[in-house]
């Protein structure tokens, strides 16, 4: 029997594009095509599963069920009338619909109810009866994307952001999700072959999205929910495969001969993080020690460093000069046998602690700019 394939968009933050577009490639999806903040692939049922329990760089994952070309708002409420909406709800599927509209073609306002209408049209016309809509954790969720002549119809198969792993026990003290310190981790060039060391650990999610890459633990191995269980065509077989495959190429203690190690100067934050480590049940691969980053004695060998200080306050002197100069002596005493990535929004932070960058940083965006630079 003939694999049914399709279109699929995976979304992420601004600069993770390529590492996105990389991972999926390296899952085997075909067309892969980077944009801005997202990357559009095709493949089948088995990879929309999978890459949505595997990616650790996507926020995503979205299944295009229609893409039309229109002249006309007249010739574009047709293609939706013209749909078999059957496919994908019934009278019990509750869906919500979400309209995103950058056209001069005709005026989007109030859309997303005229093709709501015409949906529960659809079905009250075959059964009398329409699907409930516009209610909490509603079963489908279609996104309707409009850019000048052109929609496409795209169905969330993820629900809650993948950032959402399920492992956080305790939060509050780092700023990172998980999506985005999966990003910074691949983005410093780590291959799991140097020790990984994060000296202002803070909760914790840089060391456990680094254990999971290290041990090609599944980025979503702690989570028990998906938006593609509700749909009409889901394949429970399909899926336990896919967790069996998952867990069948996880490394085990040994194959990864380096540490990870975290310190942070608050006791309560190790503790936070220590937390989340037992959660993610990587508590014998990864170790957390409270310690200021200026006293830090590195491991001998080659060493992986990923600074993420805490946001910088400028109307806190003490405490900001403190700060800098902690940053300073480590990297001045640790340069010599580590890779140093320091992460940080702060504009000025190469004058302020008298160090410069060995190349150009890299940008990432997380609501702000950010910026990753290598000493």
């Amino acid at each position: 029997m003939e694999v049914e394939t399709f279109k699929m968009t995976a979304t992420t933050y601004e600069g993770l594009e390529d590492v996105l577009g990389r991972e999926l490639m390296r899952m085997g999806a075909d067309d892969v095509n980077t944009e801005p903040c997202k990357v559009t692939f095709t493949g089948d049922k088995y990879l929309l599963y999978e890459a949505n329990y595997e990616l650790r760089t996507a926020l995503k994952i979205y299944k295009e069920i229609l893409n039309f070309s229109f002249e006309s708002k007249e010739e574009f409420l047709e293609q939706i009338k013209n749909f078999r909406w059957s496919k994908i709800l019934n009278i019990y599927k509750s869906f919500n619909l979400k309209v995103s509209a950058k056209t001069d073609v005709f005026d989007s306002n109030n859309l997303d109810q005229q093709i709501i209408d015409i949906i529960c049209e659809y079905f009250n016309l075959k059964s009398h009866k329409t699907p409930p809509h516009n209610v909490p954790n509603p079963a489908v969720v279609i996104e309707v994307e409009i850019t000048d002549k052109t929609c496409a119809l795209l169905l969330d198969s993820t629900g809650e952001p993948l950032s959402k792993r399920g492992y956080r026990a305790s939060s509050g003290y780092d700023a990172l999700d998980e999506v985005y310190a999966a990003g910074l981790v691949q983005l410093s060039g780590w291959k799991a072959n140097t020790n990984f060391i994060d000296p202002m650990c803070g909760s914790g999610t840089l060391l456990i999205e680094a254990a999971m890459f290290a041990y090609n633990i599944p980025a979503q191995v702690c989570r028990e929910n998906f938006g593609f269980f509700t749909w009409r065509d889901f394949d429970a077989d399909m899926w336990k495969d896919i967790k069996s495959d998952g867990k069948i190429r996880i490394k085990h203690n040994g194959e990864f001969a380096h540490k990870i190690l975290g310190y942070d100067i608050s006791e309560p934050a190790t503790k936070a993080a220590m937390q989340n480590v037992k959660k993610a049940i990587l508590d014998k691969y990864i170790n957390i020690f409270t310690s200021s980053c200026k006293d830090l004695q590195l491991p001998d060998g080659e060493n992986t460093v990923i600074l993420d200080p805490p946001a910088i306050d400028v109307y806190k002197k003490e405490e900001t000069k403190n700060l800098f100069a902690n940053i300073s002596q480590f990297i001045k005493h640790n340069i010599k046998n580590s890779k140093i990535w320091l992460h940080t929004d702060y504009q000025d932070i190469n004058k302020a602690i008298g160090v410069y960058p060995q190349k150009e940083h890299i940008v990432v965006l997380n609501g702000k700019e950010q910026h990753l630079q290598l000493f």
